[in-house]
């Protein structure tokens, strides 16, 4: 995966770093100090893009907030109002120009800036750039900049109390910030403010550009045809040349007339024998580099970089027989989404480094994913996030930062989410990897579901009010914002339509299905509930027992300690994760036998659900399961944790979203086997199930099938329904394991394998497991052999993090397996932490 080329980048920034430049920016990054407010004259270095806490813990005055349960002790932070300021210089020149504004692309959230003692203006929304004309306050020489930070969660106490009545949600309702900056079942409590992108003075004279935004109007088999709506702002007319180019090709080169105000050209172009974008897995997500770059008669240039993709998109969710399906046509394509749902990358936004934002994405990629959720309780996120995904053929479907509330039905609050919306919108537009808009998480379901009318004790009245906000924000500016801005891209009210509780969640649009989990349903009603899209659905698990290192000691290890308990945000996490290893009669005592055995039941679960989502195409067309990524170092429901540690599920994730599924599911009384295709074309191979007894050292296998197939595009099939009674009495269902395996005529292997009794009774004996390991390139060379059977196989470090190739695997007697760990360990340090876990342990331990 890569960005841009590094000549293509020397080319932009020349381009940008003209001595004409007909927009110069002036970063005011450096030299910011802070305080809080009206509480100490002792000022603080700052650094900026950041946050409060980031800025304390810098300054040493308060412990790492993730360790521990020092969480708990620092909720003063958000309690307080902050001041930063700094002071820069200006030279007469630079004010002689006729526009010179303040930008700020991020404040959190409720700021009064100061310039030279006067104020510009004040911020009450973290989600769009802030911009402030200061030409008239600025002077020569040093210059002064002060913001005010109020506490987010003082105002919501003001806010509400002067409301009139409750507004249902946490705390964050009135407030244009990240929900979970107020905490969630699987996140802590840190309140924060401060300066959080990028600011800067924007300094030009006569022209200044403002958008682009690229439409592909056709695209035929010789040519596409694109439109760029070029917005421009001048203060006086004049003549202009615009270009549009890539590395290989001019596209376009004429002439404007440019007008004083803010003008919108159309600049049609055409690209010959398109390549086009292609999701993950289905073809290449072919980026053209395109350039734009205009130039006026007094010679000043300004130039614009743009990765582009060619491609339809259309989301479908019409009225059938059945009910309201949604699904994702991709240059007319029908095409299952796979992915999981994408929380922010950390308790403070400002840590997340371009390349926590490629792993992330290299892990979807490396997972079979097509798409990825940016769920709405967060941010919308930079720039390179929706880069890498579009380049990797990620698609996304954003939600707008609406998460779980009611939100005030008032005109200052409208117009807020208004501007918010149309920033957003114009911002992400361009990116090929969009794919869809959802207006929020669950505030339809909340307000229809979860009694929030009767549990806050809310009249007819004002239940009517709200309701009629909510229609305000969800069903009028929001769509409005998408058809004006981006039309044509599909815009789905709230994520889901229809409660989990409802028949109809299951035969229309998006579902999240909670039954399991929260209802403590068993694993077997994911066979059941299969909706139209499954849009959130889950199990909790424990992280690496390396990240729970990092807030708590070796010495604290037991179950469950208080360090233990501060990262778990779920109010009944550990009874729940318990009740789902009871089902399977697991029962450990340890907490390293706890976090691999929560894992692999957290495998178990979710994977059962995704095969049964899949083989149910076409009726059911997308599966995204809550959460790919963690905030902190925390027990959720995430398939890695916050150090990217793979957990059980992403390695099963990693097999069940291949192109090909051989699903193998015991339901009942049966072992059925479906084969599922995401191909576009036919695809031969030879389809292998066998019954293997694990008690039998000799390997012997029962073969029920071994023959050819082929299995149509786009399409799912049952190919073997086998009963329990042919596999043997009860306990000899305890030894043996169904073992499914299709082999293409192109030579790619996919195979699946189930157990006939619960993982707790499984009949293992104590396994002697050899392990050779030889320092190689990136990290490390393991080699492992095994004198019995041993499932779940787990290769994990103590105190360090790793990836490895493979692990949770099943290791035969006789059958090597030789795998990778990426690590930057020396040889022995890494020794020393290697540790191997699998079920073996667990069963002769107890």
């Amino acid at each position: 995966m890569k960005l841009i080329s590094l000549a293509f980048l020397v080319a932009l920034s020349l381009c940008s770093c003209s001595p004409k430049e007909m927009v110069r920016k002036v970063s005011l990054a450096d030299g910011w100090k802070f305080r809080a407010d009206q509480e100490s004259a002792i000022w603080h270095k700052a650094i900026v893009p950041g946050t409060v806490h980031t800025d304390l813990l810098h300054n040493g005055l308060i412990p790492d907030p993730f360790y521990g349960c020092n969480e708990r002790d620092l909720q003063w932070i958000g309690e307080k109002n902050w001041i930063y300021t700094k002071t820069f210089t200006i030279n007469s020149e630079t004010l002689e120009s006729s526009k010179i504004n303040l930008i700020f692309e991020g404040l959190d959230t409720y700021a009064r800036v100061q310039l030279n003692g006067k104020e510009l203006g004040s911020t009450n929304n973290m989600f769009h750039k802030w911009e402030f004309n200061c030409k008239e306050l600025l002077k020569p020489g040093e210059n002064v900049v002060e913001i005010l930070f109020e506490s987010a969660l003082n105002r919501f106490l003001s806010d509400s109390a002067s409301y009139g009545y409750p507004v249902p949600g946490g705390r964050w309702v009135f407030a244009r910030k990240a929900a979970y900056h107020f905490g969630w079942d699987w996140g802590p409590r840190f309140i924060t403010s401060g300066i959080t992108a990028p600011l800067y003075l924007e300094i030009w004279d006569d022209a200044r550009p403002t958008d682009i935004q690229l439409i592909t109007k056709s695209i035929e088999e010789d040519r596409a045809q694109i439109t760029a709506l070029f917005e421009i702002e001048c203060t006086s007319a004049q003549r202009a040349t615009i270009t549009v180019s890539d590395r290989d090709a001019t596209y376009y080169s004429g002439e404007l007339n440019l007008t004083p105000g803010v003008t919108l050209y159309e600049i049609p172009f055409k690209i010959d024998n398109p390549r086009l974008w292609w999701s993950n897995g289905l073809g290449e997500p072919h980026i053209y580099e395109l350039l734009f770059e205009l130039k006026t008669e007094s010679g000043k240039s300004w130039s614009r970089h743009i990765p582009y993709g060619i491609r339809t998109i259309e989301v479908v969710n019409l009225e059938d027989s059945i009910g309201k399906p949604l699904y994702v046509k991709l240059n007319g394509v029908p095409v299952y989404m796979k992915g999981a749902n994408y929380i922010p990358q950390h308790s403070f936004i400002t840590e997340v480094a371009d390349n926590h934002y490629r792993e992330v994405i290299r892990t979807a990629v490396k997972s079979n994913m097509n798409m990825i959720r940016v769920w709405g309780g967060g941010v919308y996120e930079k720039e390179i996030f929706y880069e890498l995904c579009s380049r990797s053929g990620i698609l996304v479907w954003q939600d707008f930062m609406f998460a779980c509330a009611m939100y005030p039905p008032d005109d200052n609050f409208a117009q807020s989410v208004k501007r918010e919306a149309q920033y957003q919108i114009k911002r992400l537009r361009n990116y090929p990897a969009l794919a869809m808009w959802c207006g929020n998480n669950e505030s339809n379901e909340g307000w229809h579901n979860w009694q929030w009318q009767k549990s806050h004790k809310i009249d007819s009245a004002d239940a009517a009010k709200l309701w009629s906000g909510y229609l305000r924000i969800f069903h009028d500016i929001l769509p409005g914002a998408v058809n004006e801005l981006d039309p044509g891209r599909f815009y789905l009210p709230s994520s889901p339509m229809v409660g989990w509780g409802r028949e109809a969640s299951m035969t229309h649009s998006s579902s999240h299905y909670w039954g399991v989990w929260w209802g403590l349903e068993p694993f077997e009603k994911y066979l059941e509930k299969v909706p139209r899209f499954m849009s959130e659905f889950g199990v909790q698990s424990m992280p690496a027992i390396s990240t729970i290192r990092e807030f708590q000691p070796a010495n604290a290890d037991t179950l469950f300690s208080n360090e233990l308990r501060s990262h778990q945000k779920h109010p009944t996490g550990y009874q729940n994760i318990g009740a789902y290893l009871a089902m399977e009669n697991l029962y450990p005592k340890t907490l390293e036998s706890y976090i691999h055995l929560s894992q692999i039941v957290q495998a178990k679960g979710v994977g059962m659900a995704i095969e049964a989502q899949r083989r149910s195409k076409p009726y059911c067309m997308g599966t995204l399961y809550w959460q790919l990524n963690d905030c902190w170092p925390v027990t959720s429901w995430s398939g890695t944790d916050v150090n990217n540690n793979w957990k059980a599920l992403q390695y099963s994730v990693r097999n069940l979203y291949r192109d090909i599924l051989l699903s193998v599911i015991i339901e009942r009384d049966s072992c059925n086997i479906h084969l599922v295709s995401d191909r576009l074309t036919d695809t031969k191979g030879v389809l292998n199930v066998n019954l293997a007894n694990f008690q039998n050292l000799n390997n012997q296998r029962n073969i029920l099938t071994d023959n050819n197939f082929t299995i149509k595009p786009n399409s799912s099939v049952k190919v073997l329904s086998i009963p329990l009674s042919s596999l043997g009495t009860i306990r000899e269902r305890g030894s043996s394991i169904i073992e499914a395996s299709f082999k293409t005529s192109g030579g790619n292997l996919y195979t699946n394998s189930k157990f006939l009794t619960k993982l707790g009774s499984l009949n293992l004996n104590k396994a002697d497991i050899k392990m050779e390991v030889t320092k190689v390139k990136g990290g490390f060379k393991i080699v492992l052999n095994s004198d019995q059977f041993s499932p779940f196989v787990q290769l994990y470090l103590r105190e360090s993090h790793a990836w490895f190739e493979e692990n949770f695997f099943h290791l035969w007697p006789g059958r090597p397996m030789e795998l990778f760990c990426r690590s930057d360990l020396d040889y022995k340090s890494f020794t020393k932490q290697l540790k191997i876990y699998n079920l073996n342990l667990y069963n002769n331990e107890n």
